[in-house]
């Protein structure tokens, strides 16, 4: 049997395919035989963790299968991680060709499989093995931006090809690709696919191939209004044409009605091919401010998502967080580690006597270079602590800010916030000229667009602050 779950933001897709897991544990099904597959290895780990808060009797030794399609091949494969190919390696087949790569990455800490390269070469090569076609069908489809020489993109595929074989190296689409092509499928009595809005032509193949050679159940779930990574090759169209029973998720424990409405008015302009569906918000209101910068925007109390439409656009909101001395998260982590919060508080223990374990005792003198001076500030004391670093945390201790707590700001892009949400969320509404340049291109490049801004919007779950840009020619419309 197939399902399709189509839930809208907040209506909770992963808990009712855990609840479904649930029933099939409860109907006798080996954990073993169950497979539950999410868009990243922290999904896939933050579903299993809930799942065993329902099956409380249960271990992380015993779901064996509860990852990313990328970790099942990878697994089954027998690989390494030195197997995988890494940014030095697409630098070197950069230097060989004579282009220059800045970054050249698949998200390999969370094994999502998406590729990401400054180099629209590496993108459009990429872009055409995830969707089973040739480079030169993808270069035909005239989706990229810059001018693309086909000798040129010819030249560096058959360099990626031979340097992969000469070092014995694999790529992310490769492991899919190998399994693909053996005969190795694990006894699955049923899987589970979350996100699959974002899977591409060749995962959807993946899920084909292990519903084929085992005839499991399948259950999808995923919203195709919030299907925003076409340009790493995903396919919305496969999600929404997947021939299921279709079970409709129609509540919201997310998205306010005033949320609601702005984010309905922009995924409406969708043109091509969409589910149609009504979903709920949830009973309150939720309010909306427009703001031109984020020094109009209080956030010494809450928690926030700060969102921008492209890395770039990020740049300058990590200086000014510190500058007014707020704990946050980027994709690099947190803006301070811990360690120096808590040797502070060593060191104040030391100043009034309280006895600490060597250990703790250790660690604060790797910090001071001479005698240990106990009439002394922490910041006056700490020797081996940069000026900046110093700066900062005194600013977060007169905030009151933890840094050994999570951190109740985090800064991302539309992008690497999916899935996520905030109490408060900060949209800025500029868009790049290349962004721009890029929707017009296509009636599926436009409708991708109004489907970031819409999973940006649907972050949120009371507040929503619109940062207004200066040039109204390059901010989105809402």
């Amino acid at each position: 049997m197939r399902y399709k779950v189509v839930g809208p933001p907040g209506t909770g897709k992963t808990r009712r395919l855990l609840n479904e897991v649930q029933k099939y544990v409860d109907k006798g099904v080996p954990l073993n035989r169950i497979g539950y597959f999410a868009f990243t290895r922290k999904a896939a780990g933050e579903a299993r963790d809930r799942f065993l808060k329902i099956k409380t009797e249960l271990t992380k030794k015993d779901i064996k299968y509860f990852q990313t399609l990328h970790s099942l091949a990878f697994n089954r494969l027998g690989l390494k991680e030195e197997n995988v190919m890494q940014d030095l390696n697409y630098k070197a087949i950069g230097d060989t060709c004579g282009i220059q790569i800045k970054y050249a990455s698949y998200e390999t800490n969370n094994w999502n499989g998406i590729f990401s390269s400054d180099s629209e070469y590496l993108g459009l090569i990429n872009l055409a093995r995830v969707k089973q076609i040739s480079v030169l069908e993808q270069l035909d489809l005239n989706e990229h931006l810059s001018r693309i020489e086909r000798d040129k993109l010819d030249a560096i595929d058959k360099e990626i090809n031979n340097y992969k074989k000469i070092y014995n190296l694999i790529d992310f689409t490769d492991m899919i690709q190998k399994f693909l092509d053996t005969n190795d499928t694990p006894e699955f009595d049923v899987i589970f696919v979350d996100e699959a809005q974002d899977l591409s032509l060749i995962q959807w193949s993946m899920i084909n191939k292990i519903e084929k050679d085992t005839g499991c159940d399948v259950w999808v779930a995923g919203d195709d209004d919030q299907a925003i990574f076409g340009w790493a090759g995903a396919d919305v169209d496969s999600f929404i044409n997947y021939d299921a029973e279709e079970i409709l998720l129609k509540e919201s424990e997310r998205v306010p009605s005033s949320i609601q409405k702005i984010a309905l008015d922009v995924i409406n302009r969708i043109q091509d091919n969409r589910i149609d569906k009504q979903y709920f918000p949830k009973s309150e209101t939720g309010d909306i401010y427009e703001r031109y910068k984020l020094s109009d925007i209080d956030m010494t109390t809450g928690d926030w998502l700060i969102l921008t439409r492209t890395k770039s656009l990020l740049k300058p909101i990590p200086t000014y967080l510190k500058k007014k001395g707020l704990f946050f998260n980027t994709a690099q982590g947190n803006s301070i580690g811990k360690s120096l919060y808590e040797d502070i508080q060593y060191w104040s223990q030391l100043q009034k006597r309280i006895p600490l374990p060597d250990i703790q005792v250790q660690r604060i003198k790797e910090r001071i270079k001479g005698s240990m001076n106990l009439s002394l500030k922490w910041y006056d004391a700490f020797d081996n602590v940069s000026d900046s670093q110093i700066t900062y945390m005194r600013l977060l201790l007169l905030n009151h800010e933890d840094p050994t707590k999570e951190a109740r700001i985090k800064v991302s892009t539309i992008h690497g916030a999916k899935g996520g949400e905030a109490t408060n969320v900060v949209l800025f509404l500029n868009e790049t000229a290349n962004t721009i340049k890029g929707a017009k291109k296509s009636t599926a490049k436009q409708d991708e667009e109004y489907r970031v801004w819409y999973v940006g919007i649907t972050r949120t779950m009371k507040n929503l602050y619109l940062i207004k840009c200066p040039n109204k020619s390059k901010e989105f419309k809402l």
